[in-house]
This record gives structure tokens, sequence and C-alpha cells, in this order.
């Protein structure tokens, strides 16, 4: 067998891997997503993301009651498909408007508050379209 065939080889079960490694971290997703949907409850869902070039992209997944405090709050870190959902308690009791302000810095990294701003966008989408639909 020459080089470029063992390289092609090589290359072949790296591919594969990625693929199996990529199905397990989305029925990972699909997992926490759906024990959060079991568990009910008044409120609302929203996921944001923030994608890196080079470095750690960042999933968020806030949960949050009818009064727009956050009641719960995973995270998703990682540069590999080996990254799982952690528990991001430092979201707990905060209100929606505080992730609002574009000026926010501190206390998260830039690829957080990007996700965090993002999930909220989501959660005002979703009651947005529950309003409407309850008027119409």
């Amino acid at each position: 067998m020459g080089w470029l065939t063992v390289l092609i080889l090589v290359l072949g079960a790296g591919w594969l891997a990625q693929i199996a490694g990529t199905y397990f971290q989305m029925e990972h997703y699909r997992k926490v997503l759906g024990s959060i949907q079991e568990r009910g409850g008044e409120g609302y869902v929203g996921v944001g993301n923030s994608k890196a070039r080079f470095g750690k992209g960042v999933i968020l997944i806030l949960v949050s009651g009818e009064d727009g405090v956050i009641r719960e709050a995973l995270r998703m870190r990682g540069m590999t498909v080996f990254a799982r959902f952690q528990d991001a308690g430092e979201f707990v009791g905060m209100r929606l408007e505080e992730l609002r302000d574009e000026d926010r810095q501190e206390p998260y990294d830039e690829a957080t508050l990007l996700a965090a701003r993002r999930a909220v966008e989501q959660i005002d989408q979703i009651k947005q379209e529950r309003a409407e639909a309850a008027v119409g």
C-alpha cells in the first residue's frame, strides 16, 4: 500500500469519527432539551449560540419564567464534539433585561454574552408570537 492510500484511509477514518462524534453530541443536545420540555411548567426556553472560528464555541440554554427571571441555565462550551452541557448557575436569578444590555461585559466572556443575548432574543420572539396568537 502506498503512502497516498494510507493517508486517504487515515483521513477517511478521521472523518467517520467526526461524524459519529457529532451524532452523539446532537443526541445529548436533544436529550437535554427534551428533559427541559418534560418538566414543563410555565415560562420560556431560549437557545443561543456563539460560534468561534478558532477557540471555544458556546451554546446556552436559558429557561425563564413568565416574570422574566431565569430559572435554569445550561452551557455547552468547547472546541470538540466531546463538549457537554453543564450547569451555568451564575445566570439563575438574573432578569432577562440584564442580558439585553449591549454594553455589559462582565463577568462573562464575549462568546457567552453573545449566546445569552441570542437566547434572550429567542425568548422575546416566542413571547411575542404567543401574545399575537392570544389576541388573534
